[in-house]
């Protein structure tokens, strides 16, 4: 079986799962949607998306047809487990240590430690994203964002 035949059962699941879910929590209506009503939607986009990619599969001919077994030849390992590890930490000392020092120091070792960016930019990149996400959250959106131990 292909590679994008194998791909779209399991978005295709993906998709079917959202709905499934969206319609339990309750879809609302049009003027007033309910708690489901944004997941629903992207269970459909992501259901149709399947359906094209699926039907695109048969139209495209065997020469593009990739096999399961060559996606994984010469993949490294390491960096989306250290990702996978830090957002980990991440969720695990948001609430602790707050928004915008557990997101600078997730930033920060993701820019300097894995990308291996520049000191300027992996300084200068968590500083600007946060501090603009701040401002969109907590001022203008008031959102209530994890103050941490440091109280902001």
């Amino acid at each position: 079986m292909s590679a994008e035949r194998v791909s779209v059962l399991f978005w295709l699941t993906v998709g079917l799962i959202s709905i499934y879910g969206s319609i339990h929590l309750g879809l609302g209506t049009l003027r007033e949607p309910g708690s489901g009503f944004l997941s629903f939607l992207a269970g459909c986009f992501i259901c149709l998306m399947a359906m094209i990619v699926f039907f695109r599969s048969f139209l495209s001919g065997e020469r593009f047809h990739v096999k399961i077994s060559t996606l994984w030849e010469g993949l490294r390992w390491h960096r989306p487990i250290t990702i996978g590890l830090l957002t980990l930490g991440y969720i695990l000392a948001l609430e602790r240590i707050g928004f915008l020092l557990s997101g600078f120091l997730l930033l920060f070792v993701v820019l300097k430690g894995v990308e291996n960016l520049s000191w300027r930019k992996a300084l200068l990149i968590p500083f600007s994203t946060l501090g603009v996400s701040y401002l969109l959250f907590h001022f203008i959106l008031k959102a209530t964002l994890p103050k941490g131990i440091f109280g902001f």
